[in-house]
């Protein structure tokens, strides 16, 4: 298995920035590769389009963004951690995608 991120032309604005690039990180493949794909991910960072988040972390330079997002029938809720990187942030990294266990009430 290649861990070279893969890259996807895109388009829309996510925070801001006009993305033109989606390029996901393989680390997903290690624990949640049995369910989710490069498809999905971007069916995912899709539903980002026209919002804005706020940062999550910071480490060594580098903002983080997380968001949790409801998608599929039945729904299911899936965290996508990412960055921007690129001259003018085009480009939208997606450092690890992954469903989340429902959160008790």
């Amino acid at each position: 298995m290649s861990l070279k991120p893969l890259s996807y032309p895109f388009a829309g604005i996510i925070n801001n920035h006009h993305v033109s690039t989606v390029l996901i990180g393989r680390h997903y493949l290690l624990k949640h590769g049995d369910y989710m794909n490069d498809e999905l991910i971007l069916q995912l960072v899709s539903l980002l389009v026209g919002k804005t988040f706020p940062i999550d972390s910071t480490t060594n330079g580098v903002e983080y963004f997380v968001a949790d997002i409801e998608f599929g029938d039945p729904v299911k809720v899936y965290r996508l951690i990412w960055l921007f990187e690129g001259e003018k942030l085009e480009i939208l990294g997606v450092v690890n995608a992954y469903r989340r266990k429902k959160v008790k009430t």
